[in-house]
């Protein structure tokens, strides 16, 4: 069963469609698709996928599908995984522009006492830019873009991250690739994205359980982005979320886990527009399930990488 599990998830990877600053879906819960350092760390074998609409309603509004896929490699020597592999998708698309980048990651964990590990991750692959002039109007014609129709381009990343017992931390760039796409401009930095985040897991009663988070990502040519977040957990089974991305929306969601192997969450988000009475409403559901497990579930643990 866990075989065709995985057999349909990479379907689902080989079958995605394809913003343009970065926009992974639902890193609270798949922290390798933004930092490649979180392969292995689990030391489970997981497959994660994400699916976001933003501001409906509006003729080309930003759509994003994000799918990962993450497995350890165990040292004899250990009772935990000490290396992990990943594989990563995600297919952006923004008014005339669709971003869909692929790319094959690796991670090194080392534990610095029995509980904590610092991990280091490194990842590549290529990156295929399309255009629709559809979406665009111009007063002249311009010979260059409208000849445009894909590009590749490849593309890195790195992270490093650092997990305790009650408390998730780390540090990451992504889309690290070429300065200047020749023939779509030469601020491409744009979509490179680095940032910092932390989550503290702090635990009421047998029951009850707060995770309170914090991510910075200031891009390059970009306003400076912060967003805060908790989350409330019951039981391992049922969790609710509230947030905000720069104090201009206000985030809500709710969550449930099956059995310790499959967990499915759904974030709705309302943003507030610079036009008065207008209001950017977007949703987003994350699934994720545990393929295959190294020996006993940490279910604490679940709840931080989750």
């Amino acid at each position: 069963m866990r075989f065709q599990l995985l057999f349909g998830f990479i379907s689902i990877l080989m079958c995605a469609l394809g913003q343009q600053a970065p926009n992974r879906v639902w890193y609270g819960m798949n922290w390798a698709s933004i930092n490649p350092s979180h392969h292995g760390l689990s030391e489970y074998v997981e497959g994660c996928m994400g699916i976001k609409q933003q501001w409906v309603g509006f003729d080309g509004a930003p759509k994003t599908i994000n799918a990962t896929l993450s497995f350890p490699f165990n040292d004899r020597k250990s009772d935990g995984a000490m290396f992990g592999a990943g594989a990563n998708i995600l297919v952006e698309r923004n008014g005339a522009f669709t971003f869909s980048t692929a790319t094959i990651e690796g991670a090194v964990n080392i534990k610095t006492n029995k509980e904590n590990r610092l991990s280091l991750g490194l990842g590549g692959g290529f990156m295929q830019v399309g255009y629709d002039p559809s979406y665009v109007s111009t007063n002249q014609q311009d010979v260059v873009i409208s000849r445009f129709s894909t590009a590749n381009y490849p593309t890195y990343k790195l992270g490093l991250s650092y997990r305790t017992k009650n408390s998730l931390s780390g540090i990451y760039a992504n889309d690290l690739g070429p300065a200047k796409w020749k023939g779509i401009g030469t601020q491409a930095q744009l979509r490179t994205e680095w940032g910092v985040y932390y989550r503290q897991l702090v635990v009421l009663n047998q029951d009850w359980f707060l995770l309170p988070s914090v991510k910075i990502t200031p891009l390059r040519y970009a306003p400076f982005n912060y967003e805060l977040a908790l989350r409330m957990n019951y039981a391992y089974r049922v969790q609710l979320w509230t947030g905000t991305q720069n104090l201009n929306s206000v985030q809500v969601g709710l969550g449930f886990r099956v059995k310790d192997f499959f967990s499915i969450n759904y974030l709705f988000d309302r943003t507030r527009a610079g036009m008065e009475g207008i209001n950017l409403n977007s949703h987003a559901i994350g699934i994720k399930c545990i393929l295959e497990k190294h020996g006993a579930i940490n279910r604490k643990q679940q709840l931080l990488l989750d």
